[in-house]
């Protein structure tokens, strides 16, 4: 049986001055209009602009146009955050243009030094085009810049896999107290050590779940301390903390007797798979202890797998249903702030010399057309009557295409960083809406259903 072919992946296209960039979406946490409080690091060189505070984390901006000799007269629009190995750092561009699917048969390397400053090694060219796009590495230039901060936290959304023990070096792990053992985990992975809130019963989860506790504006659910059975002795009383626990928009609370350090240990003294001395689903690993039992490291993948999520509603008078969604959106501004989910987004273009512009009412509205690969694109004005457009989003639905114009992009969400909220207002149709939260607020954005937007256009399947 062969093995299945690669599938195309998402890269965010922006433009650094004239100088067009493709970053894998996996490494894009979000997008940002700068900062106005950048403040400039005395002594720094090369391409470090300064840094900014971001949902209370200090983050580093980097310029590449000093490096790419452009001319740097003017502060750029924007910064992509991003996270490569456990690092994060801002990107300044100037504008952010599309996210597109590029397929590994269309990205080429065509620079062989693999020195680590190397940021730029691999062009992409656009399936049946011969328009080019320099793909950026962001693991590499941070190394080159000499410039990040540590992914912590649910904000910045996390890339912090401990490296596997083959590899060498070090590992940086949290190390707990739990009824009398010593528990590890990936240090990236511990948002917040916090005395344990009271907890709201958990309803029909087979008791994995003690409850749910609010954290940060968020739900967490807080593990039974019986899924450590066959690991653990049962606690005696009721651990007073909780560690929770957050990757990729996934979140979990684990209770423990207490925090004992956070350390980095040499991969060589941790003991995977059938070389430890604990077989348990939960356990990946141990660490010799100087004297009593093992350290037991905990599989963090298979930790967030036991993280549930919500149901949808259905019926006319259901409720609001609440789940952390896999989808990732982009948000853009058409007089209102709407959220498009970036499977769907095929391009997005400036608007073109030959447009017949639709109604500016809603999809309910007349539309308009532009010529778009040779053939007629219909196109649809989101926004209200009189509403400035500037761009078109290009959507894909049961192979057909529609262009929706909007006035600007806002931002880019990753998957697993919103929640998605399903409901009927007063009888009428359903909606769908993701919520962002942060810790000065939460944002909510209407959800654009692509199969609306194509039926609008007249094509429905």
């Amino acid at each position: 049986m062969s093995a299945p072919a690669p599938a195309a992946q998402d890269y965010v296209q922006v433009r650094i001055g004239l100088l067009q960039v493709g970053i894998a979406s996996l490494h894009v946490r979000q997008a940002l209009p700068l900062p106005a409080g950048v403040l400039p690091m005395p002594g720094a060189t090369g391409a470090l602009a300064g840094v900014f505070s971001h949902l209370g984390q200090v983050i580093p901006l980097i310029d590449l146009r000093g490096w790419l000799d452009m001319p740097a007269d003017a502060p750029c629009a924007y910064v992509l955050l991003l996270a490569a190995e456990g690092r994060l750092a801002g990107l300044a561009v100037d504008a952010i243009c599309s996210v597109r699917k590029i397929h590994p048969d269309h990205i080429e390397q065509v620079c062989h030094d693999d020195a680590p400053d190397r940021f730029f090694r691999h062009v992409a060219r656009h399936a049946g085009g011969d328009e080019l796009l320099n793909l950026l590495e962001p693991q590499r230039l941070m190394l080159r810049a000499q410039a990040w901060s540590r992914t912590a936290g649910m904000q910045t959304g996390l890339d912090a896999r401990p490296r596997d023990a083959q590899a060498g070096g070090s590992v940086p792990l949290a190390l707990f107290e739990l009824a009398g053992r010593v528990l590890a985990l990936p240090a990236t992975l511990v948002a917040e050590v916090l005395p344990c809130p009271p907890l709201d019963t958990a309803f029909g989860w087979n008791g994995q779940l003690a409850g749910v506790a609010r954290w940060r504006g968020r739900q967490v659910y807080v593990l039974n301390g019986a899924v450590l059975d066959g690991a653990l002795p049962a606690p005696s009383a009721p651990p007073p903390l909780l560690a929770v626990l957050e990757r990729d928009g996934l979140c979990l609370g684990l209770r423990v007797d207490k925090t004992l350090a956070v350390r980095d240990t040499d991969s060589s003294r941790i003991l995977h798979g059938s070389d430890g001395p604990c077989a348990h689903a939960l356990v990946a690993a141990t660490i010799t202890a100087a004297s009593g039992p093992p350290q037991l490291v905990l599989d963090d993948a298979a930790l967030l797998a036991l993280c549930p999520q919500a149901s949808q509603a259905t019926g006319d008078q259901a409720p609001a249903h609440d789940e952390r969604s896999g989808d990732a959106y982009i948000i853009c501004d058409a007089g209102e702030e709407l959220a498009l989910p970036m499977s769907a987004i095929v391009t997005i273009l400036p608007l073109p010399a030959d447009m017949q512009a639709p109604a500016s009412d809603g999809m309910a509205a007349p539309g308009g057309s532009c010529t778009w690969q040779g053939r007629p694109l219909p196109l649809i004005a989101l926004g209200p009557q009189g509403a400035p457009t500037a761009r078109i989003v290009v959507i894909e639905h049961a192979a057909r295409h529609v262009g929706l114009l909007v006035r600007n992009l806002i931002t880019l969400v990753p998957a697993y960083a919103a929640t998605k909220s399903r409901f009927r207002q007063f009888g009428g149709p359903p909606l769908t809406m993701i919520t962002l939260d942060s810790a000065e607020r939460a944002s909510s954005y209407r959800l654009l259903d692509a199969a609306e937007v194509a039926a609008a256009a007249g094509h429905a399947p």
